[in-house]
């Protein structure tokens, strides 16, 4: 019943994500796997750092839904759902009911605060799929080596959407044989409650599925002929991307720090330290200790990936969400034990301040919600009476967006030009090329691989012999498009073809005309 209820408070709360416009973000996966449905190669015909699994997954999302703009809403709601099914599970193992309601009603709203920047990102499925692959490998009834296995392959699956999902081997390979009773008993060291035999032949047939996932991925590009270019991108250029990240934001420590107190907030870090506090006077650590390892692996798996947007804090969000779950329990518990005590000595009027405090403590978080809540279905309601002009004019988009220019410049194309007709986008806004269903002469979809200082050189080459090879019919030039912690230069799209990149800038000056102007976007079309 609790579950129930639970999510459905989840479905009321995530509903309005229906009418999230797709982000930068999402708009390359949706266009990159739209594109490998037709058969392109990732890397070698399609240009993007990330790793390999998002865009296969997003390609799945493009065969169901097309090309509708509501698609990763619908993705970010069935997401929401099914995470929030494991993490009333995770936490009622450990912590009890009343701990995993609290956990998903946290986490749900959490995560309706994040908005559509966040839906549907790499790091939303890898913490899904190492949750639901920590229920595998903990499973102890028979045929326990095919949940292995499928452990195995779906922390495989994680590994590819980020590499990073590396920190949760010890969720999967330790906790799940560990009993840590002896911890609350004085001892420093949890036991082993399984053999060191059976732990080795469990463990070898997980590492064995891994092992064949990565391999098979790997396999696979050299046998479409794009392992090269994968292996440029992956391994050469990526490793660079990073290692001039850390060297940017020094000390790097700091800079995580101060983005964890404001993605995660000041009390929830207080809290958390709170908690094993707690954990360790109430001799609850036997319960405790697996959610604070998992909270840990979540936090480290964040700080490993050097830039830290808000969604790449999905991978701790649950972990944190399940301690605030414990947290109100004990702080209920609390109130409780004082209300009782000042009962049990005659205090009546006392025992019933103290409730008063407990529900203004409840009520505290309720008016921002409820207004939220109140403006996100009044925007669904715009939504549904007029979809177009809701994007255009979507009241929560980042300045960087530009819907209202992009959908501008979609139309226009739609109007005046035909799918044969080449199309390229100076610019990092890939959602003009999948809703317009055009695509340019070139593997680079976005600028992103072009401008930035991480960038080899050989690609402006490239996309410039390119483009004269096939020159598109039109060329967009996008404005007030900064990614300075990206690209880790402070210049739009239009200003850095102009200052930085004379070879694209004589190109587009002598064979194109401007036929429109869309404030942050310029059409220019070869006659």
């Amino acid at each position: 019943m609790w579950l129930g209820m639970s999510l459905l408070f989840v479905l009321l709360r995530a509903f309005p994500c229906i009418c999230y416009p797709i982000g930068r973000d999402q708009a390359t996966y949706c266009y990159i796997g739209q594109r490998l449905l037709e058969g392109k190669r990732l890397y070698l015909d399609l240009w993007d750092n990330k790793p390999p699994g998002i865009f296969y997954f997003y390609a799945l999302i493009v065969k169901i839904f097309g090309t509708a703009m509501w698609s990763v809403g619908v993705v970010d709601i069935l997401w929401l759902l099914v995470i929030s099914y494991f993490i009333f599970r995770f936490t009622e193992r450990f912590l009890g009911t009343a701990a995993a309601v609290t956990a998903v009603v946290f986490h749900a709203t959490w995560r309706a605060w994040m908005g559509y920047w966040d839906a549907a990102q790499p790091e939303n499925f890898l913490v899904l799929f190492v949750i639901v692959a920590y229920f595998l490998s903990s499973y102890a009834g028979r045929r326990r080596w095919v949940c292995d296995a499928l452990s195995g392959f779906l922390f495989g699956a994680a590994f590819w959407l980020k590499y990073n999902a590396v920190t949760f081997i010890p969720l999967l390979l330790l906790i799940p044989y560990l009993d840590f009773a002896p911890l609350d008993a004085g001892s420093r060291l949890p036991r082993f409650t399984v053999s060191g035999e059976e732990w080795i032949r469990r463990v070898g047939v997980w590492a064995a599925a891994f092992a064949l996932a990565v391999a098979g991925v790997l396999a696979y590009f050299w046998w479409v002929g794009a392992w090269p270019a994968m292996r440029e991108i992956q391994f050469e250029v990526l490793p660079r991307y990073n290692a001039m990240a850390a060297e940017r934001y020094r000390p790097y420590w700091l800079y995580v720090y101060n983005l964890m107190s404001v993605n995660l907030g000041p009390w929830t870090l207080i809290l958390a330290l709170a908690a094993i506090i707690v954990a360790r006077r109430t001799r609850t650590l036997v319960q405790t200790m697996p959610v604070f390892l998992a909270t840990a692996m979540g936090t480290l798996c964040t700080a490993m990936q050097t830039r830290l947007p808000t969604y790449a804090f999905e991978t701790c969000y649950p972990f944190f969400a399940m301690l605030w779950g414990y947290m109100g329990v004990k702080v209920f518990e609390g109130f409780r034990f004082v209300a009782r005590r000042c009962w049990g000595r005659g205090w009546r009027v006392a025992a019933v301040m103290v409730w008063l405090i407990f529900a203004n403590l409840i009520y505290l978080p309720l008016p921002n919600e409820a207004v939220q809540l109140k403006l996100y279905f009044y925007d669904l309601k715009e939504w549904w009476q007029d979809r177009d002009a809701f994007y255009a004019n979507y009241p929560w988009a980042r300045p960087i967006s530009h819907y209202d220019g992009q959908i501008r410049v979609i139309e226009y194309l739609r109007e005046n030009s035909t799918p044969k007709d080449g199309v390229f986008i100076w610019g990092s806004e890939p959602l003009i090329y999948f809703l317009a269903q055009r695509n340019p002469p070139t593997r680079f979809v976005s600028n992103l691989g072009l401008l930035s200082l991480w960038t080899p050189p050989a690609w402006r080459l490239e996309l410039m012999r390119d483009l004269q090879a096939s020159p598109p019919k039109y060329m967009i030039v996008e404005r007030e498009d900064w990614v300075p912690m990206i690209s880790f230069n402070f210049l739009d799209s239009e200003e850095y073809l102009q200052q930085r990149f004379p070879a694209l800038s004589r190109f587009v000056t002598d064979r194109y005309q401007k036929v429109a102007d869309f404030k942050a976007f310029v059409i220019y079309r070869h006659d």
